[in-house]
């Protein structure tokens, strides 16, 4: 997700968890995704710093559901409380700020490399699902950077499909397949079995990451090793 405000989040007073855990108790039963939404759509919370939230969350003993990653969140969450059924959490979405010189850089070296990418597809115009772009998507107030697969050469342009959404962009659906221009790309990434070329957004987010965490990423992502 993309993020361009000031370093305000919101913490939730109670914590979004303590709200998901006490409703699930009250029906008895596993909450579905449009529940979870509306219990945090209507949870009071307040704007704090991203320091000030940090000590809250020492203070609390634990780190609290991302609200913008609720469903995924509140399933991880209920399978460390070892609550069944287990469900589905889905994907998760990452922020950014992508006023980052080092975000801004991806950026820039996805598009100087665009030819190498081009010489991986077929050219003639048949998608590689291997083969993924990433674009900003702006719907209302909200806009995020999301991975698109299926590419395709289309003339100078590329032709790839949302295979995920978040909630925050009710507009776009799954399958939705969209025509890029070079100047509108964020990033490319081909995934040959495990083996990955470019992403460079994606190594720039891992780079960030403890050992633990990196072995974790590259298992969701899929990728063994890094061309």
């Amino acid at each position: 997700m993309e993020s361009d405000g000031d370093d305000l989040v919101p913490v939730f007073m109670p914590a979004l968890v303590v709200l998901l855990v006490h409703a699930e108790d009250q029906k008895g039963a596993p909450l579905t995704n449009d529940e979870v939404h509306l219990i945090r759509d209507n949870g009071t919370c307040v704007m704090m710093g991203a320091d000030a939230a940090g000590r809250m969350d020492d203070s609390r003993g634990y780190r609290d559901i991302d609200p913008e990653n609720c469903w995924h969140d509140w399933q991880m969450a209920r399978r460390d409380m070892g609550r069944k059924p287990d469900l589905d959490p889905g994907p998760r979405f990452n922020q950014v700020r992508s006023s980052e010189l080092a975000f801004q850089q991806t950026i820039q070296d996805a598009r100087d490399s665009i030819e190498q990418f081009r010489a991986m597809l077929p050219s003639d115009g048949t998608p590689l699902v291997c083969a993924l772009i990433k674009i900003k998507l702006v719907d209302g107030d909200h806009s995020a950077f999301m991975w698109l697969n299926n590419t395709a050469i289309d003339g100078d342009h590329f032709t790839a499909e949302l295979f995920e959404v978040p909630d925050t962009l009710p507009s776009h659906s799954v399958g939705d397949r969209h025509t890029v221009a070079v100047a509108d790309l964020m990033d490319w990434m081909v995934n040959d079995n495990g083996l990955l070329t470019g992403g460079f957004s994606l190594r720039y987010h891992r780079a960030g990451l403890s050992d633990a965490e990196k072995a974790d990423f590259d298992q969701h992502i899929g990728v063994t090793q890094y061309a």
